[in-house]
């Protein structure tokens, strides 16, 4: 799993940069008023709503979601989860003595 999870993140890095070159297309941000939160709010219309869905975005920054999402979904049942827990109680607690016997 911690495999698929790294390749995937390594795939998402990937595609990041390739949306850089569909974005060179619109540097005024057009394409971004129809998938962005941003774009949303300036209309509360049902029809802005409906519009702004991500339905005319391009086929890169829907697979570029859905693979952030996707990792999303599949990090805690990794062992990466552990980067979250960082074991600053060792840092704090009593040295333990060990002792040989015999």
């Amino acid at each position: 799993m911690d495999t698929l999870i790294l390749g995937l993140i390594v795939l998402q890095a990937c595609l990041g940069m390739v949306t850089i070159i569909f974005s060179l297309g619109h540097l005024d941000g057009g394409d971004d008023d129809d998938s962005s939160p941003a774009g949303r709010s300036r209309s509360s219309s049902s029809a802005a709503v409906r519009r702004t869905t991500c339905r005319k975005c391009r086929w890169i920054y829907k697979l570029h979601i859905f693979i952030g999402l996707t990792i999303i979904l599949l990090f805690p049942f990794s062992r990466l989860v552990h980067v979250w827990s960082v074991p600053f109680g060792y840092v704090t607690r009593r040295y333990q003595l060990v002792r040989r016997r015999g």
